[in-house]
């Protein structure tokens, strides 16, 4: 698992060994709330957060960070 990095209210991992093809990071809360987002379509997977609008923010690196996430994802999922 990678720390890739945190917010002030989140923090977004990619996993080693993942068993689903679409390359992801995970999203997680300080209120334990949890998301799967996909790296390249920023579409939600799994989970949710409410309000939605915290979500924002992570959503924005990550899309601003696409390559840097695509590649530790495929360093952790050979």
């Amino acid at each position: 698992m990678t720390v890739m990095q945190r917010g002030t209210d989140w923090r977004i991992r990619v996993n080693g060994n993942e068993i689903h093809p679409l390359p992801h990071v995970h999203v997680e809360f300080r209120d334990g709330s949890r998301v799967s987002v996909a790296i390249e379509t920023r579409e939600i997977l799994v989970g949710s957060v409410l309000p939605a609008k915290r979500l924002l923010q992570s959503i924005d690196w990550i899309a601003a960070h696409v390559d840097d996430c695509l590649a530790e994802y495929r360093r952790l999922n050979p």
